[in-house]
């Protein structure tokens, strides 16, 4: 030390200086980079809620069209099978389908005639319209998603959805049109947090738009084929990215987009940019304001030790000023620090670090930083400290998120920047530790993951981890050449449940369907809900064909005994259809259109029998 200072002494204005302008020049490096660092991390954790937002949307979407698909498929069995008249306007008014939002159920023959309708006073001809054209020149048995009309029987903006209908000999036959109105496609905006200039959309992959909502505003008819998310889709099905609006409305925004599986649309959620970022503008003010304002201290105090250094016989009082404020700043930092030995032996800490940790002042002292850490991060941190003190740069400084075991035992997540203090040739003297606690952060990512995966009211798997589930399974079947199989369910009796007892012990009537149908299947089956009072489950292994039938026979008998919830005594049943792989399709969509059908002529049977 005392060296040191007389090689200062010879110089004293020259090394002030120099170390004024270095630390000028860390503090507005640091300054800047943290302002970039937490612009960068605000912006992806959008994006992260963005997808996870996008991934809710997608699948009310794909249920309001699977929900389209099968109402459709129904009302074509029974007019292939009845004729013309099968009284749409009785099914509407008796409510035997329960989806609200299909307001209008048209049957139209092969000259484009409606020859029934849910709509009493329906009579038009749809001969020239696109979806009249598009099912009667295909072969295809899927659900056409047309772009936004104006209805010919609602005189309303509406979302024609149809379905072919085909004679014994293949010919065609006419088709079933279910129209929507596109705000019900975007009334999940509702539901999430966009802030006021928030944008949802659903765009067919034609490059119309179906339905998008801006803020509060409504609009469908739109092209999209200019837009980035509808530009990206054909390379990738998912992805988020910045947007500068420019071909929207000038705001820009922070998308994240998903093509829906099976179907011939995609879906795009938006945040204003400027609504995202907002706190880290407000805090980038605070942090010029505090660089600046430090930067000021430090060229005040460098001309006072400058004059100090100038008269030497001030030097130790202005080291001793220096000392002072290192510790002012070290002890009332709102940021736990800590000194630490080469190999990570704890030498002193601040009451913050202590206070993160749980323990007592002065109690960490001796203590090893691995020693502290989680059993799990233990090497991994180990792994750090040794790359951090081999750098060859001397101030280097590295960055982790690790976690450490308080006190108490609980798990403290952590932000640890890591400085390593070097002698003149370089051998490291002692490491600085700076820590943030990040657990709330690590717990909502680990709570929005959940999240994503399962159904909120039962805790299975939702459809995202079923048809993932699934994926895997078919992919491990078709490696060692088994059988797997998909279970399709519906439970029967639900509805009166529900309208006698309300929907709270409806609620719980699912959850103890759904303890009853976990505890029933082996652990490396998949049990999921669909939505509603609907189930699937994944047999990932099957040595026979009948096997999924066994099976079905065992839940059903398990399903019909009898729920004792809130004092009532509640007896449902289930129709249930099997798809097993590969007999009865090759994909995760052949497999579940096929139980799905299995299901519905279980339950038909099940009414004929009641009927009976």
């Amino acid at each position: 030390m005392a060296s040191s200072l007389q090689r200062i002494g010879k110089r004293p204005s020259e090394a002030v200086v120099l170390i004024c302008a270095v630390v000028l020049l860390v503090i507005w490096l640091s300054t800047f980079q943290r302002m970039d660092f937490e612009r960068e991390q605000a912006v992806a954790a959008t994006m992260h809620s963005n997808s996870n937002l996008a991934i809710a949307f997608e699948q009310q979407t794909s249920r309001t069209l699977m929900a389209a698909e099968q109402v459709a498929a129904l009302v074509r069995e029974q007019y292939l099978r009845t004729g013309d008249n099968i009284g749409l306007a009785q099914w509407a008014e008796q409510r035997v389908i329960r989806e609200d939002m299909f307001t209008i159920i048209s049957v139209i023959n092969a000259e484009g005639n409606v020859v029934d309708s849910s709509y009493t006073s329906a009579r038009a001809n749809y001969s020239d319209r696109d979806f009249f054209k598009a099912q009667r020149d295909s072969q295809s048995d899927e659900l056409f998603i047309n772009p936004p009309v104006i209805g010919r029987i609602s005189g309303e903006a509406r979302v024609p959805m149809s379905l072919r209908m085909s004679r014994p000999d293949g010919s065609f036959a006419g088709v079933v049109i279910l129209s929507v109105g596109p705000s019900n496609f975007t009334d999940f905006y509702n539901q999430a947090d966009l802030g006021g200039r928030g944008m949802l959309e659903l765009t067919g992959l034609d490059g119309v738009v179906r339905a998008r909502k801006i803020g509060q505003e409504n609009s469908y008819g739109q092209d999209a084929r200019q837009l980035g998310w509808f530009m990206r889709q054909s390379e990738a099905q998912t992805g988020s990215f910045i947007d500068d609006g420019a071909l929207l409305d000038g705001v820009a925004r922070i998308v994240s987009y998903r093509v829906l599986p099976g179907y011939t649309v995609m879906v795009a959620v938006g945040t204003a940019y400027d609504d995202a970022l907002a706190p880290v503008l407000q805090r980038r003010t605070y942090y010029l304001a505090a660089a600046g304002a430090g930067s000021a201290i430090l060229l005040v105090f460098a001309y006072l030790l400058i004059v100090q250094l100038d008269r030497r016989r001030k030097t130790v009082i202005a080291l001793e000023a220096s000392e002072v404020l290192y510790r002012a700043t070290f002890h009332q930092a709102a940021t736990g620090i800590a000194r630490a030995t080469p190999e990570g032996e704890i030498l002193e800490a601040n009451q913050k670090f202590h206070d993160m940790l749980g323990f007592e002042s002065d109690e960490l002292n001796g203590r090893m930083l691995v020693e502290l850490s989680d059993p799990d991060c233990r090497h991994k941190t180990q792994r750090f400290l040794a790359r951090c003190v081999s750098e060859d740069v001397s101030g280097a400084s590295s960055e982790i998120e690790k976690s450490y075991r308080r006190k108490d035992g609980s798990r403290l997540w952590v932000h640890e920047a890591l400085g390593v203090v070097r002698e003149a040739d370089g051998s490291p003297l002692y490491l600085v530790i700076i820590t943030q606690d990040i657990t709330k952060r690590k717990e909502l990512e680990a709570r929005l993951s959940y999240d994503a995966m399962h159904d909120m009211l039962t805790g299975l798997a939702n459809r995202n981890m079923f048809y993932d589930r699934l994926d895997h399974v078919l992919a491990s079947a078709r490696r060692n050449g088994r059988l797997a199989a998909v279970l399709y369910m519906d439970l029967d009796g639900f509805k009166e449940v529900n309208d006698t007892h309300g929907h709270a012990v409806g609620d719980m009537l699912l959850q103890h369907v759904a303890q009853r149908l976990q505890s029933s299947m082996r652990a490396e089956d998949t049990v999921a809900r669909f939505g509603g009072d609907e189930f699937a489950i994944v047999l990932s292994a099957i040595s026979t064909e009948t096997d999924s039938q066994k099976v079905i026979i065992k839940l059903a008998e398990v399903l019909s005994e009898p729920y004792r919830i809130e004092g009532f005594v509640l007896q449902i049943s289930a129709s249930m259809g099997a798809a097993v792989f590969p007999v009865n399709g090759a994909d995760a969509r052949a497999l579940i259109l096929h139980a799905d059908g299995e299901m519905y002529a279980a339950k038909r049977i099940r009414q004929k029998n009641a009927e009976s």
